[in-house]
């Protein structure tokens, strides 16, 4: 069983990759590069890049091209795919001589998978850390910062956006995957979109 599972998880525009791609600029460069290799349908599969290796440390994704941020679960779990690929994908890094998997991701974050319940058959500790907004207001500057355009040009309304939608789901699962959490096994936390960019490379030195 491998030691921990460090998540950041929630709305997107929070600065989660950018905080990502910090933690890995202390890092110096990888050991190596990851590519996964499973079976699906039948049919022998790779996801090139699937996470980056330091040590005993597995970094799920990749730099992103520009450079700037991380692309992380949602590239490799996006295309692993299901519940059971995602499962045995994590479970397989400890025969990479992985004890600490640290994982970044927007989509699918509310599902079963990344809740404790699920990831303590595999990690001793899980530890979620959750982004998201107190309110719309929050939510439209941000996003429309992010793409540039504001939500009167794009002639929509963010209270019907499917990323403000999700936010509030984020806050129930918050909510519901604390109770999961067993005494001295990891945490389940929220953390503010106004921490500053290095506060996962401050928090992987407290864990």
């Amino acid at each position: 069983m491998m030691k921990q599972w460090v998540a950041l998880m929630g709305a997107n525009a929070t600065g989660k990759s950018t905080r990502m791609f910090e933690y890995v600029k202390t890092l110096g460069p990888a050991d190596r590069v990851f590519d996964y290799t499973f079976e699906k349908n039948g049919e022998m599969r790779t996801v090139k890049q699937a996470g980056h290796i330091w040590g005993n440390i597995f970094v799920v994704g990749r730099p992103a091209r520009d450079g700037k941020k991380w692309v992380g679960g949602d590239y490799t779990m996006g295309r692993i795919g299901t519940k059971a690929h995602t499962l045995e994908f994590l479970a397989s890094l400890e025969d990479e001589g992985i004890d600490t998997v640290v994982f970044e991701a927007y989509f699918n974050t509310n599902s079963l998978i990344y809740h404790p319940d699920t990831l303590y058959d595999i990690f001793d500790k899980v530890n979620n850390y959750w982004f998201y907004y107190d309110t719309l207001e929050e939510f439209a500057a941000k996003t429309a910062a992010r793409s540039g355009r504001t939500w009167e040009e794009r002639e929509a309304d963010p209270e019907e956006a499917a990323g403000w939608k999700n936010n509030k789901t984020f806050v129930r699962v918050l909510e519901r995957t604390s109770l999961q959490i067993q005494d001295g096994r990891g945490s389940v936390e929220r953390v503010s979109y106004t921490e500053p960019r290095d506060w996962l490379s401050t928090k992987m030195k407290e864990l």
